[in-house]
């Protein structure tokens, strides 16, 4: 079997056995068919269109017989590329025999080692290198050595024979085969060692680094060998991480997820934790697992929550965020940091109408609601701080039926009590209804209940409705309340010329929470909240004067240690990664993103009504699409007495499909009064019209038949 032909052949002669073994999963065999243009656009939607997951894989290997041999031989070379021996754990049995162009199939990990063994242990029994104390290694020994060296030979050149890092590095840039970049770091260590490059003292390098580092012991008086693996391993991981998220995880052709049941998944990434360390190459391959395997949020058709997509200056704000590592406390060890917090919640607290304030970067919307909560029942009851619970009347919280459940955890923290929260009702769009919210103030009050904190929503999670703010303003301004508007949602229309109406009112709110890291994709988590008191209330509510920090008589001014504002002690810098967004692409840049997410929601409903298959479940007022997918077999149906519990089950089960597949992924939810239905969350700045009709395309595809 040594002509091109070849190839042609062996993949009809194994066929079959290509059918069980690459079975279990299809799809990941269409989508890399299809980016490795083995496969045409209109072969690639025929086979993906098969209903039969198990005929897909006939059908590709059927496409490549019939085309030519570069084609088949392309397809051979794809299938011993790591990615699919990894997935298809069976192939490597079955490739082992095969001979293409001459090229023997890499041998499998166990056999390498064993000849690596033979090859440098120092036994008569066995093969080994003759090697004497005087001559000098020659070109030949060192291509010999190279061939038996693995991946891992950076790590061999770092920790055996002491060479640099930037050294390895170029001689990776210079050479782009395996043998030939490891020849060259033997090459280069012989001319270094000039006399002392001897087949002996070769050989006793590369047998203590076998015997010593790649057994996981590690020695501790030569630290700075480790250091520069360590800084190896940093960048082999980033690229790594590039490739398989930022490139992989943003290309259509991909997979917004590898689904895998939870044992299997377990099993995959070998999750135990070990006495000793892992190899380099072994500790690489778990960070591509955990890329491979995990949700990429990134990807264009992620809308399974209210945050998606990338920005890459926020994404390389986070990168030195975790670079520097340090904390937001105090000016002395986050200078920087500090001031650039104080600039953007000045900045923040601007867009809501005011010229001064306070505020805080907390970690996500609901501790940002909890602080707000708190800083209320201070601003009310003082002496709850130093006398507690039992030194205040009962308190009544109100909040609609539609608002976040982060209310109902901070009244349960806070020791206000759940049963203490009154919930008010909502209209058919999920935004609340005043009338009701003054007649539960009423109730409250009957109850013996201190009425003192009103949550307003702009943006609710489920519909993206925005409460009343002006009419919910006065009604808390007439009884004397502290109105708080969880805006984490949809705080950002603040940027929007065209949509900042939809928070009209929010101004004359006590406290506002606001998640940049959801519509403005500034990556998680990015959360503020915001205050209109100028009395230093957020510090006086939560500062502990610890001496060993917040030191009164530091040599600069110690206004600027913020932290004690704040009930945790440590934080995390939250600010850079919006801060360098900001100014990379400006207000304006941003207002651009609100404003295509809008039209691209507006769009998609516009498409769903033109098609019968779908329903929307009230108007759209945000850029949340709530819709029923109604599958042939119910369309006119209505009216059936099982018509309610059928269509309930319809979201979960394209849901399981999708995820399968790993095509996209949007959520469902019943809500009162309705069954299942989806919800379509449109964030991206990088989608399309184009990728509306994609997303309405595959949820018939998916749901046609059931």
């Amino acid at each position: 079997m040594g002509g091109p032909a070849d190839g042609t052949k062996l993949i009809r002669s194994l066929k079959t056995d290509l059918i069980k073994a690459l079975g279990d999963d299809p799809d990941f065999v269409l989508q890399h068919c299809h980016s490795q243009k083995i496969l045409a656009n209109n072969e690639y939607n025929n086979i993906k269109d098969t209903r039969k997951r198990s005929e897909q894989i006939r059908d590709i290997l059927d496409c490549v017989i019939n085309k030519d041999d570069k084609c088949a031989l392309k397809f051979l070379g794809l299938l011993r590329s790591q990615d699919m021996l990894e997935t298809f754990p069976n192939l490597q049995v079955l490739l082992s025999d095969l001979s293409i162009n001459k090229q023997k199939i890499q041998e499998s990990t166990e056999t390498t080692r064993k000849r690596k063994q033979d090859l440098m242990e120092n036994n008569g029994n066995q093969k080994r290198l003759r090697m004497t104390n005087s001559r000098l290694v020659t070109e030949r020994e060192m291509m010999m050595v190279a061939r038996w060296i693995g991946n891992s030979w950076k790590q061999v050149g770092i920790t055996a024979l002491d060479m640099n890092t930037i050294v390895l590095q170029q001689i990776e840039e210079d050479n782009r085969q395996h043998t030939d970049r490891v020849f060259a770091m033997l090459r280069r260590w012989s001319m270094r060692e000039r006399n002392e490059a001897t087949p002996a003292h070769l050989y006793e390098l590369l047998s203590q680094e076998e015997n010593e580092y790649m057994n996981g012991h590690v020695h501790h008086e030569e630290p700075d060998i480790y250091e520069s693996d360590g800084t190896l391993f940093l960048t082999e991981a980033f690229k790594v991480i590039v490739e398989e998220i930022l490139n992989k995880g943003t290309d259509i052709k991909h997979k917004v997820c590898e689904w895998r049941e939870p044992d299997q998944l377990r099993s995959l990434l070998d999750l135990e934790l070990r006495e000793h360390g892992e190899s380099h190459e072994q500790l690489l391959k778990r960070v591509k697992d955990v890329a491979r395997y995990s949700v990429k949020t990134c990807h264009p058709r992620f809308f399974n929550q209210l945050f998606a997509g990338v920005d890459y200056h926020a994404l390389t704000g986070r990168l030195l965020t975790e670079t520097l590592n340090t904390s937001q406390y105090t000016y002395e060890v986050a200078p920087v940091f500090v001031l650039m917090e104080e600039e953007v919640l000045c900045k923040l607290r601007s867009l809501v109408g005011w010229s001064e304030g306070d505020g805080i970067f907390c970690p996500g919307g609901s501790v940002s609601n909890m602080y707000a909560m708190n800083t209320a029942r201070y601003w009310a009851f003082p002496n709850v701080k130093t006398q507690g619970l039992w030194a205040i009347p009962r308190l009544a919280i109100f909040t609609s039926q539609q608002s976040h459940y982060s209310m109902k955890k901070a009244a349960a923290f806070l020791g206000i009590g759940t049963d203490n929260v009154f919930i008010v009702k909502t209209d058919e769009r999920g935004s609340m209804i005043p009338e009701d919210l003054e007649a539960k103030i009423v109730q409250a009050k009957s109850q013996d209940a201190v009425p003192f904190f009103v949550n307003a929503t702009a943006g609710t999670t489920v519909q993206g409705a925005f409460d009343p703010l002006n009419h919910i303003a006065e009604i808390s301004e007439r009884n004397g309340i502290w109105m708080h508007v969880d805006a984490a949602w949809g705080g950002s229309v603040l940027f929007s010329k065209k949509h900042r109406h939809l928070v009209s009112g929010l101004e004359r709110a006590n406290s506002v929470t606001w998640n940049p890291h959801k519509m403005l994709l500034t990556g998680l988590q990015c959360s503020v909240v915001l205050f209109r008191d100028t009395t230093n209330l957020l510090m006086h509510c939560h500062s502990a004067r610890a001496t060993y920090l917040f030191q009164q008589d530091k040599f600069y001014d110690t206004s600027l240690d913020t932290g004690d504002k704040s009930i945790q002690c440590g934080r995390k810098v939250d600010c850079l990664k919006l801060w360098l967004m900001w100014k990379a692409i400006g207000s304006h840049g941003l207002a651009e993103r609100v404003d295509n997410a809008f039209f691209l929601a507006r769009y998609l409903v516009e498409e769903m009504e033109k098609r019968p298959n779908f329903q929307l479940v009230s108007k759209r007022q945000f850029v949340n699409v709530c819709f029923w997918y109604i599958p042939p077999s119910l369309r006119g149906k209505e009216h059936s007495p099982d018509y309610q519990e059928r269509l309930s089950k319809v979201a979960p089960s394209i849901k399981e499909r999708m995820m399968k597949c790993g095509t996209m992924m949007i959520g469902y939810q019943p809500m009162e009064g309705y069954v299942n239905f989806f919800r379509m969350v449109v964030v991206s700045h990088r989608l399309t019209t184009k990728d509306m009709d994609s997303i309405l395309d595959e949820i018939e595809r998916l749901g046609n038949d059931l």
